[in-house]
């Protein structure tokens, strides 16, 4: 789609905030931009070539090479994309330009199944100067469905920025990818390093738009001023996972739940990190909004697995109360 149609849809699209809506009879439609911190996440909605083409400009060391590829998935063509570049080009004002293009250092082109039954999707990504603290990663997402690619969306973030299929298929690449949702990361340090700081988003395609499932905290370190990892500051550690709920009449509903832990890093004669102290906050899918809402059931157990909490289920005396979770 041409430039000016895209931008002339966007005012047709409703806005993605607030990223869940109140009740199931308002649906959010994904914005063609997006905002999530840091991140950008503009679509795009272009023909494509196979992604595959882009290979060796990737993996070029000619800026010029770079800069083809760069502005094939909008750095250049698309305003909010071309402030970033800006911004990172200013943020190295008096470097050679040419090697500030032809230093990325990161790269690479992965083929998940996060979109809709019969497609594939290739996402290629390319992150500039993570070292110096004024980095840019960009993240293209390609589609290809009946025969034909789609470059459905760009990603950009001036942070440190990593993706992954989730659930990953590492262990089997023999086997067909089972159905995966883009796990996007983003982390964030602060001055001195002292606090750490991860936030996840996870999509998955539908009718051309990434769609936001769910956004939480997932790692947080606090640490005093000038100490930068030690028994003395206090880790935060949430994960996504299935789990069994309990419904009105006290039947197991398969689920979702964020499990959070916490403790302290070891010391340095240690190895062993102990996380304790789970939370568990409940969650459902919702197919008419296309996310996982909260879900006002409660989870049967947690912190451990759904085969562990349906054995502790029926172990617990009739009549007894389950224990309660935050």
């Amino acid at each position: 789609m041409k430039k000016a149609i895209r931008f002339a849809s966007l005012a047709l699209v409703l806005a993605c905030e607030p990223l869940f809506p109140a009740g199931n009879s308002v649906v959010s439609v994904p914005a063609e931009i997006q905002h999530f911190g840091p991140l950008l996440v503009v679509a795009t909605h272009e023909d494509s070539p196979d992604p595959e083409t882009y290979r060796s400009d990737l993996f070029s060391d000619k800026p010029e090479e770079r800069m083809r590829l760069l502005r094939a998935i909008g750095i250049e063509s698309i305003p909010e994309l071309h402030g970033l570049w800006i911004a990172f080009l200013h943020d190295h004002a008096g470097e050679d330009q040419g090697k500030v293009i032809g230093q990325f250092i990161s790269g690479g082109m992965l083929v998940w199944n996060f979109g809709e039954p019969g497609s594939k999707q290739v996402v290629l990504g390319a992150g500039f100067d993570e070292a110096s603290g004024h980095p840019l990663e960009l993240e293209a997402v390609f589609n290809l469905k009946d025969g034909h690619w789609t470059h459905v969306a760009t990603l950009a973030c001036r942070c440190e920025m990593g993706s992954r299929g989730e659930p990953d298929n590492f262990t089997r690449p023999d086997k067909p990818l089972p159905q995966q949702e883009l796990v996007v990361t983003l982390h964030r340090r602060t001055v001195g390093r002292s606090e750490y700081h991860a936030q996840e988003i996870r999509f998955r395609l539908r009718g051309g738009l990434l769609w936001p499932l769910i956004e939480f905290e997932s790692r947080s370190t606090i640490c005093p001023i000038g100490v930068i990892v030690g028994p003395n500051c206090h880790l935060t550690k949430t994960d996504f996972e299935s789990a069994q709920l309990i419904g009105e009449d006290e039947n197991l509903i398969p689920g979702f739940e964020l499990v959070s832990w916490s403790g302290n890093p070891p010391a340095a004669d240690r190895i062993v990190m102990r996380l304790y102290n789970p939370v568990c906050a409940p969650y459902s899918w919702d197919e008419t909004s296309f996310a996982y809402l909260p879900s006002p059931l409660r989870p049967a157990a947690c912190g451990v697995s759904s085969k562990q909490a349906s054995r502790q289920r029926s172990q617990t005396p009739s009549g007894a109360k389950s224990p309660s979770h935050e």
